[in-house]
C-alpha cells in the first residue's frame, strides 16, 4: 500500500486566505489534505476551495456525518466534488457522536453501525446513475437518480473505531478512517482490515496528532486540551 501524508483543514485563518498555505503544503511534499466537520467549516467547502487551488493535493472528508444530512444530500455533494476533483476525492463517512448528531442537530443518534452501512451502500447505488427507489433499514428512497456523473468514482471510506465498523469498511468500501490510536493499534486494526477485506487492497487513512515545540509544558497542556474533549464524547469515553 502506497503511504501517503496528509493534513487536516482547513488551517488558522480564514478560508479567502489560504490558497498560498495549500500550495506551500505540496511544495513540502504533503500529499493530501482531510477536513473535519464539528463546529466549524463543513466538510466540503475547504475541498471545492482546494479543488481548484491547488491540483497536485488529493482531497478527502475526515468525516462527513452519516445523520445530518439526508443519503441523497451527501450523494450530490460526493458527486460534485469527484466532478471537481477527478480522482482525487474521497469521501470518509462515519457515525459521528451523538454530541454532535443528537445534542447540536436534534437528530436521534440510533443504530450508527447500520445508518453508516445503509448510506455506504446507498453511495454505491447512487453512482450506478440509475433510479433509486428502495428502502434501506435506515431510511428510504423514492425515485431519486444522480444526475451528476464524474468522471471517476469517488473512494468511499468508513470511519471505524470498533472491529465491526472496520470489516464494514473492509467488506462494503475502500478502507477505513482510524482517529486517536497507537503505532501498535494501528497493526492490530491494519489486521482486522485486511483479513475482512480476503486478499483486496483497502486504504488505512489515520490521524496523527503532532504538536511541533520545543516548550514540553505547551505540548502537555495541548495534548491535555485535545484529550479532555474527545473524553467528554461518550463514544470516545467508552472506547
Amino acid at each position: 500500500m502506497i503511504r501517503r501524508n496528509g493534513m487536516t483543514v482547513p488551517l488558522p485563518g480564514h478560508l479567502h486566505a489560504q490558497r498560498d498555505k495549500l500550495t506551500q503544503l505540496a511544495d513540502w511534499g504533503y500529499s493530501d489534505i482531510w477536513s473535519a466537520e464539528t463546529d466549524g467549516a463543513d466538510a466540503f467547502t475547504p475541498l471545492a476551495l482546494a479543488a481548484a487551488w491547488e491540483p497536485r493535493l488529493r482531497l478527502g472528508t475526515a468525516i462527513v456525518p452519516a445523520y445530518t444530512r439526508t443519503a441523497p444530500v451527501i450523494a450530490q455533494s460526493v458527486a460534485a466534488m469527484a466532478d471537481a476533483a477527478p480522482g482525487r476525492f474521497a469521501i470518509g463517512i462515519g457515525s459521528s457522536s451523538n454530541v454532535i448528531v443528537e445534542r447540536w442537530n436534534g437528530v436521534p443518534f440510533v443504530e450508527p453501525y447500520k445508518k453508516v452501512r445503509d448510506v455506504v451502500r446507498f453511495l454505491h447505488d447512487a453512482f450506478t446513475g440509475e433510479k433509486i427507489t428502495k428502502e434501506y433499514d435506515t431510511f428510504k428512497v423514492d425515485g431519486f437518480r444522480l444526475s451528476i456523473k464524474p468522471e471517476q468514482k469517488p473512494t468511499i471510506l468508513i470511519a471505524a473505531l470498533r472491529e465491526g465498523m472496520l470489516k464494514l469498511g473492509a467488506r462494503e468500501a475502500d478502507g477505513v478512517i482510524i482517529n486517536w490510536l497507537s503505532s501498535t493499534d494501528v497493526s492490530k486494526v491494519a489486521k482486522v482490515v485486511h483479513d475482512a477485506a480476503n486478499g483486496v487492497d483497502k486504504e488505512i487513512a489515520a490521524r496523527i496528532f503532532v504538536c511541533p515545540s520545543e516548550d514540553t509544558e505547551t505540548v502537555r497542556a495541548g495534548a491535555r486540551f485535545a484529550i479532555a474533549a474527545y473524553m467528554n464524547v461518550p463514544v470516545y469515553a467508552e472506547f
